[in-house]
């Protein structure tokens, strides 16, 4: 399936959350970010998907749906926001929806509606600029292009500020749609146009500067153009497969040297971190990659390979993949769109490890037919810690069905404060050595007590490690490359979740 998408709007950063542990007496609480079981790929056994029933889900009135346990919520509705146009949904799977501290939300089109990040109620119109993308770093701003300039806009306020007017060409455009800007907002891929006449530019926002320019004139079809997210690069994807000059996907040096072909296949895609911390486009593979029984794939864009993701019987087939999960990089967020008579994650949102692992998070089943047309793609996107994803859906009811857009809605997973108290330890669970400089050894006993995950947190509630353990009743655990200090181990036993403190000396 070829790229289907919106042409309009915006981009987040959420500044990372280290959330901190409080000390008292002998009790320790932990804010940590809570996901879905990881489960290996091959271990899962998809069933047949089946639509909805009741009533089509009141609009704010959220519930709980039954693949995760995860609270859903419709955010939009056709009568508040007086409108079936794409400002009652928002705009693509590689368009952040939530501002850097996640207290704001965007939804599509212009004006676009602003939403209280929390509580989802709608706060106001903006007239956002043209590909409006959220500030990584700066929570009530945007950057766009409209014209052939690039400005900064202040959603407070509803006023932008022009940086910078490229005068040589007629018009400048943020990528086609589906380009963001680095992490640290430092740069941005941009295309500069002259009628037909097209050159790809990567500018430096900080130091309004043009870092390099690259005339890709009137041949070729270009699909899209971006930064990558820690800035190393700039990455090129045209529309037609191949190895030529204007095929598949390339990538460059942020002064467009050292072009590299990095994949051939050019489908929907993200660009994103590996868990390795490699630069990495993550994307739906095409035919060649099918009948080698793989569907998502990763390509370093230091052109160092390719990893295949999903390789499960049967396959899927396409949807969208969103890597805006900045905060929890190391994953990748599906939406795969296709064909209910196919069992395979029909209609399903799943996260990805980024790594050689199998392992994936089934969130839910979006429940969005998309045979209406462009405007009924789920395009699901994650919040900055992947705790929350945005997504569109008709909810399989013929009425919204009928309409040129569906509403949006947002899927939060449960999160916890898990608590650990020195005093009462789990009979079952027996950790050791502990103080330890190297490696811990877990065992739990008793009658069907068996492990199924593991998690692994610094004294800052930060993720260090996050594993699925195939049901077993020991486990051996490396610590040797971490610095010396106090950490909290989270062991999943028989579906339950017991945490230890471990030293490491």
């Amino acid at each position: 399936m070829k790229k289907n998408r919106f042409k309009k709007f915006l981009h987040s950063r959420n500044l990372a959350k280290a959330s901190l542990f409080t000390f008292l007496a002998f009790n320790t609480n932990v804010n940590s970010q809570n996901y879905p079981n990881q489960v290996l790929l091959s271990t899962v056994n998809y069933q047949s998907y089946e639509a909805p029933t009741g009533e089509f889900p009141e609009y704010l009135e959220p519930f709980t749906e039954n693949l995760s346990g995860s609270k859903i919520t419709r955010i939009s509705d056709k009568n508040v926001f007086g409108t079936t146009s794409q400002r009652i949904r928002h705009n693509y799977a590689k368009d952040q929806t939530w501002n850097s501290n996640g207290s704001l939300i965007k939804l599509a089109g212009y004006p676009a509606a602003i939403l209280d990040g929390e509580t989802f109620d709608f706060l106001y119109w903006r007239d956002i600029p043209s590909y409006g993308r959220w500030a990584n770093t700066e929570p009530n701003y945007m950057y766009g292009t409209p014209g052939n300039q690039f400005v900064k806009f202040n959603v407070l306020d509803n006023t932008r500020v022009t940086l910078k007017t490229f005068s040589e060409y007629s018009s400048l455009d943020f990528g086609y749609g589906e380009g963001n800007q680095s992490n640290d907002d430092k740069y941005v891929g941009l295309i500069g146009q002259n009628g037909s006449d097209k050159t790809l530019i990567v500018y430096n926002i900080e130091t309004d500067q043009i870092v390099g320019t690259k005339n890709i004139g009137t041949t070729g079809d270009l699909d899209w153009f971006s930064v990558s997210q820690l800035g190393g690069y700039a990455v090129a994807m045209w529309k037609p497969n191949g190895s030529g000059a204007t095929e598949g996907i390339k990538t460059y040096n942020l002064d467009f040297t050292n072009e590299k072909h990095i994949h051939d296949h050019t489908e929907h895609a993200d660009l994103g971190i590996d868990a390795d911390g490699n630069e990495v486009l993550v994307s739906y593979n095409g035919p060649d990659g099918w009948n080698q029984g793989s569907y998502i794939y990763s390509a370093r864009l230091d052109g160092g390979g390719v990893r295949q993701l999903y390789q499960y019987s049967g396959g899927i087939w396409g949807g969208h993949i969103s890597c805006r999960n900045t905060d929890r990089p190391g994953w990748a967020y599906i939406s795969e769109q296709c064909c209910t008579d196919h069992d395979v994650a029909s209609r399903e949102i799943f996260a990805i490890k980024l790594d050689d692992s199998g392992i994936i998070e089934r969130y839910t089943k979006h429940n969005n037919d998309v045979s209406p047309g462009n405007g009924h793609s789920t395009m699901a996107v994650p919040n900055r810690d992947g705790t929350k994803i945005l997504f569109a859906s008709n909810w399989d009811d013929s009425n919204i069905m009928s309409d040129p857009n569906p509403p949006a809605w947002i899927l939060e997973y449960p999160q916890e404060n898990l608590s650990v108290d020195d005093n009462v330890l789990v009979n079952a669970l027996n950790i050791y050595p502990n103080p330890t400089s190297d490696i811990i050894n877990i065992k739990v006993s008793g009658q069907n007590n068996l492990i199924s995950e593991l998690q692994l947190n610094d004294s800052l509630g930060r993720v260090l490690l996050n594993q699925a353990v195939d049901n077993k009743s020991s486990f051996v655990l490396d610590v040797s490359s971490y610095p010396s200090g106090m950490y909290f181990l989270s062991v999943m036993v028989d579906g339950k979740k017991q945490i230890k403190k471990i030293i490491r000396e």
